[in-house]
């Protein structure tokens, strides 16, 4: 498929979605500044990062676009834009819910239309299944896997639990590459991302506050680990 093609394909699909969204959907913007961006155990960019965010929320369903850019160190500055989408569904039990992400890498430098696969394009396309549960067992699961652009086929699984104590709240994590990976840097399943991240609104005036956040993140497989701090707006 052309460049043309996609572009009238993208089109028609967008045209499709902004008839079928409520007109109550509503859309936040956001931006957080991290020292560091460090995803599933991974660093990227080696330098503060500045990620903005915008999403689209109708009803249980949510879409949006989020970036990631380095603004220090040394080399090619790091670049990430992604797309997402994604449907939660409230039981009883808990919440379960599906997100499909579309990874884009600007530093790459390979063009934005590129879809070609086995690591010759410019995304790389996951889905994943997530359960939250009830505030009496807050435990968290989540578990995708990478279906286009990833020789690999990446499996990653994520465990949380949450905790709040006196107004800071603690969110614990552990997540493992299920196989041999590349995009997770394993040779065979293996541990990646364990930590802990404390997050809590420090305020500033009577009316407005900043939401700052601190994690400990350890990637035994690597044998490396980050302090990061980060601020939200």
């Amino acid at each position: 498929m052309g460049t043309r093609e996609k572009l009238f394909w993208y089109s028609i699909v967008g045209l499709i979605f902004l008839i079928a969204v409520p007109t109550s959907a509503q859309v936040s913007v956001g931006v957080e500044i991290l020292s560091r961006y460090v995803w599933r155990g991974t660093d990227y960019g080696n330098s503060p990062s500045f990620q903005p965010s915008v999403t689209l929320t109708a009803g249980n369903f949510k879409i949006g676009t989020w970036g990631a850019y380095s603004f220090a160190g040394s080399g090619t500055p790091f670049a990430e834009h992604d797309l997402w989408a994604s449907l939660e569904v409230t039981l009883p039990v808990g919440t379960i819910g599906v997100i499909v992400t579309d990874y884009y890498y600007p530093s790459a430098g390979i063009e934005y239309f590129n879809y070609r696969g086995e690591g010759r394009g410019a995304h790389t396309f996951e889905i994943g299944a997530t359960y939250s549960g009830t505030e009496s067992f807050p435990l968290g699961f989540k578990t995708l896997f990478n279906v286009h652009n990833d020789p690999d086929h990446s499996v990653y699984l994520e465990v949380s639990y949450p905790v709040n104590v006196e107004g800071v709240r603690a969110l614990f994590f552990g997540g493992a590459a299920l196989k041999k990976s590349t995009w997770y840097g394993t040779a065979r399943a293996a541990i990646v991302n364990v930590g802990v991240t404390l997050g809590r609104q420090v305020k500033v005036t009577e009316a407005f506050s900043l939401p700052l956040s601190a994690s400990f993140i350890l990637n035994p497989e690597a044998e490396q680990s980050y302090l990061i701090v980060g601020v939200g707006l």
